[in-house]
């Protein structure tokens, strides 16, 4: 299987087998290390398949010593992470890379079964970074687990991008950002397969003191036992939720931020959003209204293009 990934920067081309290429002659990935946790071993310098590494920790460190070296002359030099999807799941990652791309080689990260790139903490976490993420972006990945976990659980990310991955059967939630910026998270699931979590994607911790500035989240599928998204942080300029399909037993999206200015808070667009009592609610400003732009929304039952914000 052949992965190719694009935006306007890039263009990425990974095959088994063979290297990784940038866009005609130019190299734009910098040192690429290959994992795989069948063929592959943590002696390994990863830095060709038949030199695999076995886990996406193994890598994380190496990649770690290395941009510490380009870092000495005040250069951010991207690397690539690439994991073979096998039968076989990775084991949970306790520290994430900063300035390099992690693209999972397998099957749709969506659903269950052999050949997906996927995380599975089995009974812990599957991802989780105290200490700050930076420049991380996050393809075709699955991660998954059970428990009462997130299957990603990120204290501070910064200037990170996640597309096409799966956060599923982990009861607390698919993914928690504490505090985060420059973010985009597009065309991912978030609960569902075999568990349906309590929050879908949470962005905060339950203090309203983190911010969620400059982001993206845009044509996710998102479930939640009580909420599909919870935000509860104190500032999102100018972040946009767009195009989501959300459902929650109570909310659909609940916003509890508490900044009081338009401009301090996020905008959703064009979402669909169902929740057993409230399709859309945010409770901490008179804004909602100016906030919220063409989303079709479901309480309780009743349906119609919203018009007016529910307090709580």
């Amino acid at each position: 299987m052949l992965w190719r990934g694009k935006n306007k920067f890039n263009h990425i081309e990974v095959a088994p087998g063979g290297a990784a290429y940038g866009f005609g002659t130019f190299n734009t990935l910098g040192r690429v290390y290959f994992v795989n946790n069948i063929t592959g071993a943590s002696t390994n310098d990863g830095l060709a398949w038949d030199r695999a590494m076995d886990q996406l920790d193994t890598a994380v460190t190496a990649q770690a010593a290395w941009l510490a070296l380009q870092a000495t002359s005040n250069t951010y030099i991207r690397a690539t992470i690439v994991l073979q999807g096998t039968a076989t799941a990775y084991e949970a990652v306790s520290a994430l890379p900063n300035y390099c791309d992690v693209i999972g080689l397998g099957a749709e990260p969506r659903g269950n079964g052999a050949g997906i790139a996927r995380i599975d903490g089995a009974g812990a976490a599957d991802a989780a970074a105290s200490a700050g993420v930076r420049g991380m972006n996050v393809y075709n990945m699955q991660f998954t687990g059970s428990g009462n976990y997130y299957a990603m659980d990120l204290a501070i990310v910064f200037r990170s991008r996640f597309e096409e991955c799966a956060f599923v059967n982990c009861a607390y939630g698919g993914m928690r950002v504490v505090t985060g910026g420059g973010i985009v998270i597009k065309d991912c699931q978030f609960g569902g397969d075999t568990t349906t979590p309590a929050t879908g994607l949470y962005i905060g911790a339950g203090t309203h003191a983190g911010n969620f500035n400059n982001c993206l989240v845009e044509n996710n599928m998102i479930y939640g036992s009580t909420q599909a998204v919870l935000i509860d942080t104190y500032l999102n300029n100018q972040t946009r939720f767009h195009q989501n399909t959300c459902y929650g037993g109570t909310y659909g999206i609940r916003d509890t931020s508490t900044e009081t200015t338009i401009a301090g808070n996020a905008f959703y667009t064009d979402n669909f959003a169902a929740g057993g009592t409230t399709g859309i609610s945010i409770a901490s400003t008179g804004n909602g209204a100016y906030q919220c732009i063409g989303n079709w929304v479901v309480d309780a039952g009743t349906a119609d293009w919203l018009t007016t914000i529910a307090k709580s």
